[in-house]
């Protein structure tokens, strides 16, 4: 019984070194990856959709603030904030004893001056037939026709100016631009405004209306997105005061000047929707999901089971299988049923040839570590690591790239599948991790493909006990799935490797419990039995 507390303890020293440094042993075998787990799925066809999200808000297309050509005092109001009004509705009406007066003046001024017109053009006939008979001189012709010429340009005159009346008249009378609704109202009955015309500071504002058949909605797309985003686009867009009420629209405009703020870039994009029933009003907040592509009924491969070959992670699972022991020899520390189920490739015949690296002695570790202070068992533990062959050293970093991602300082790696604790940068993107938001961004541009695009991509298909390697075509894809254009059929398994929130909690539990654990123990053993080294009770 002893001996098994002493294996137990050699155990858990081992993992607290190879979780310090982010590696396993010299053998792939013994990682120790923090929440890992192997899932088995089936290539199955469906619909394919990405869409890019954003919020928005609800801005008329057509606004219009009034005002009135003529100066004067409200005498009649005859609309409301939120009213429907047609075009050429009443809206406004001033007092008119002035302009009425000066209309009726104009008026009777045009009367007296067609009665002029018509008796200076009697007198020039007259004057001719008297000049043809040799009766009057041709000065008095010549000024008979002056006085004609003269009555002819004052009737123009006062029909210009009974126009003029006229139109001041009807300006007392402020009729609606558009149909459409009263977004405000500024003035009140009894009110006295002034004209917008002659006045120097604009005039008074009396009221503002929209056209709402039709409004647009103003969002703004992440620069990571607007790469995908196109006029003529269809949109869904919902607005928070209507959620079960969606409203289709189209991509119309994109700003080609971004605006940063907080060091985020956005792009202005306007949506032109139908308002079905009004229902939308100016200022409403929206969410907005632009239709990127949609795909139906076609072969899908969940993104994670899916590795890029170029890239550092997918050139070392490569090299991990090819470097893989011969199924009838597990590598060292690894069941056989962990072996098996791990085992991708046939035997390479100069792998019996090769010989792992001496490992090391945990028993003498756990000896020289059990009573120091974590201080003194971590600069131990560097020390020990720095004794490592160049061998040791390829082959820890290998297994680092495999399953850590390449994530430098504050970045967020290559969307790696596990985390070791202290790997600076190696976050794990979309979890919370210390990734950061950058490393998320440059996820989410890495893993959506447009519609037209073809990508090649690793994956891993089992194949009875094995899992074989092999590299595909893909296209189209959004943040779960792309879509499989060749080399995997419907009801291909593939393996792959995932995070698990569970077994992440569970293991970060275990790491407190043993952080106050004594230190005398078993190097923090999760179990402690009366009578063992380190005291305690069992758990």
């Amino acid at each position: 019984m002893k001996k098994m507390f002493i294996l137990a303890g050699i155990i858990v020293l081992a993992g607290a070194v190879l979780g310090y440094y982010f590696l396993g042993s010299s053998e792939p075998s013994e990682a120790i990856p923090t929440g890992q787990v192997t899932r088995v799925v089936k290539v199955e066809r469906g619909d394919l959709n990405l869409t890019v999200s954003a919020n928005g808000v609800v801005q008329p297309i057509n606004k219009v603030e009034i005002k009135s050509k003529a100066s004067g005092q409200i005498e009649e109001l005859n609309f409301v904030e939120g009213q429907y009004v047609s075009k050429g509705t009443l809206l406004i009406a001033l007092d008119q004893k002035t302009t009425r007066n000066d209309y009726e003046q104009a008026k009777a001024d045009l009367a007296l001056a067609e009665a002029n017109a018509v008796q200076a053009g009697n007198n020039f006939n007259r004057a001719a037939e008297l000049f043809e008979k040799g009766l009057i001189s041709v000065l008095e012709r010549d000024q008979s026709n002056v006085d004609n010429i003269r009555t002819k340009t004052q009737l123009i005159k006062a029909q210009a100016a009974l126009a003029t009346a006229d139109e001041r008249l009807r300006d007392t009378r402020i009729v609606s631009p558009i149909s459409g609704v009263i977004l405000t109202k500024n003035v009140e009955i009894g009110q006295i405004i002034a004209s917008g015309v002659s006045n120097v500071g604009g005039g008074t504002l009396l009221a503002s209306i929209a056209d709402m058949d039709e409004v647009h909605v103003e969002t703004n797309v992440d620069e990571v997105d607007i790469g995908k985003v196109r006029v003529g686009q269809s949109a869904k867009v919902v607005a928070d005061a209507y959620p079960e009420d969606a409203f289709n629209g189209e991509v119309v405009r994109i700003s080609p000047l971004g605006k940063t703020q907080q060091n985020v870039t956005t792009f202005n994009v306007i949506i032109l929707v139908k308002n079905t029933n009004n229902k939308l009003k100016a200022g409403m907040s929206t969410s907005v999901d632009v239709e990127i592509f949609r795909r139906q009924n076609v072969i899908l491969v969940p993104n994670e089971a899916m590795k890029d070959p170029k890239s550092e992670q997918g050139k070392a699972l490569l090299a991990s299988f090819k470097m893989e022991t011969p199924e009838n020899k597990p590598a060292a520390g690894r069941p056989d049923s962990a072996r098996k189920s791990q085992s991708v490739v046939p035997d390479d015949p100069k792998s019996a040839d090769r010989k792992d690296d001496r490992p090391f002695d945990f028993r003498a570790m756990r000896e020289k570590t059990q009573n120091m202070s974590p201080d003194e068992r971590r600069k131990y533990l560097q020390e020990q690591m720095a004794k490592l062959t160049p061998q040791q050293r390829e082959q820890l970093m290998q297994m680092r790239q495999r399953f850590g991602g390449q994530g430098g300082q504050g970045g967020g790696g290559e969307g790696g599948m596990m985390m070791f604790r202290g790997t600076p940068g190696g976050g794990m993107e979309g979890m919370g991790g210390p990734g950061g938001e950058g490393g998320f961004r440059m996820r989410r541009q890495s893993q959506v493909a447009n519609e037209n695009e073809v990508k090649q991509r690793l994956v891993l298909v089992k194949d009875g006990e094995q899992v074989i390697p092999k590299i595909i075509k893909v296209g189209p894809s959004n943040f779960d799935y792309s879509e499989v254009l060749d080399g995997l059929k419907e009801g291909d398994e593939l393996q792959y490797t995932t995070i698990s929130r569970a077994k992440i909690a569970a293991e970060q539990q275990n790491e407190r419990m043993r952080a106050m654990s004594s230190m005398g123990g078993l190097g923090g053993g999760a179990t402690r039995v009366p009578g063992t080294p380190g005291g305690g009770r069992g758990r």
